[in-house]
């Protein structure tokens, strides 16, 4: 199946997409957009329509880079995963870092801890860099 682009990646937003072969919802990139709240409000609302008809979602975070307006939104996502949790679905997240990212391993743990989610924070190796199949997406590479 196609892959679903709920937001495009770019300089400043991270890329959002799911994947229904391997239920897995993407979020890469860096996260520095000037409007926040635009940029997350999309996964907000597709996650939301996504458990009406579901039961379990995987999600990959790998973040290059994430300011603080980013991060409340994204934490906002990660509230709204632990409602679905609460109530009988089932999660399996993964938090991705680079080696020598201190920073971002720190940030996945923070976000775990204040979520209550269960998260995986694993290093980073060459697979998850390469991210959605590029051969799915409209245009090619990502």
């Amino acid at each position: 199946m196609k892959i679903i682009i709920i937001q495009e990646k770019s300089q400043k937003c991270p890329g959002m997409y799911y994947d229904p072969d391997d239920n897995l919802l993407t979020i890469e990139g860096r996260s520095i957009p000037e409007n926040a709240d635009s940029a997350y409000q999309p996964v907000k609302e597709w996650i939301k329509n996504y458990f009406n008809d579901s039961d379990s979602l995987n999600i990959k975070i790998v973040l290059e880079y994430i300011n603080s307006g980013s991060s409340k939104h994204l934490l906002d996502v990660l509230k709204i995963l632990r409602a679905y949790y609460n109530h009988g679905k089932k999660l399996k997240i993964k938090w991705l870092y680079e080696e020598d990212d201190e920073s971002i391993l720190e940030l996945g743990e923070h976000f775990r801890d204040t979520s209550g989610l269960p998260m995986a924070i694993e290093k980073l190796n060459i697979q998850d860099k390469r991210g959605p199949s590029v051969n799915n997406l409209p245009g090619g590479q990502i």
